[in-house]
């Protein structure tokens, strides 16, 4: 069953952020996730609490290959700098 990378950001440091895009987009495919959307909030529908500015998504075949993706080697770095350049909320939703 498909898995679902929801993340909500605020970029802190755009040279940072820029750096890592590619590296990241890259260890993604790798690891079989794609990229369904990125882009920025429209508008609040619902909920107190004011999201960041920019949402994205990532499928992924599987929840194992998601979770495998997070805590691989190949992106441990990239998670390190991508926290240096934004501030992130990232939860994983599973189908089915």
């Amino acid at each position: 069953m498909p898995a679902y990378v929801h993340i909500n950001l605020r970029v802190i440091d755009p040279a940072k952020q820029a750096a890592l895009a590619p590296r990241f987009q890259a260890a993604l495919q790798e690891a079989g996730g794609r990229i369904l959307h990125f882009g920025r909030v429209a508008q609040v529908l619902e909920g107190d609490e004011a999201p960041f500015p920019i949402a994205g998504v990532f499928e992924f075949p599987t929840l194992a290959q998601a979770l495998a993706f997070y805590g691989s080697e190949k992106y441990a770095p990239i998670k390190a700098e991508r926290r240096e350049a934004q501030q992130a909320r990232m939860f994983v939703v599973e189908t089915g």
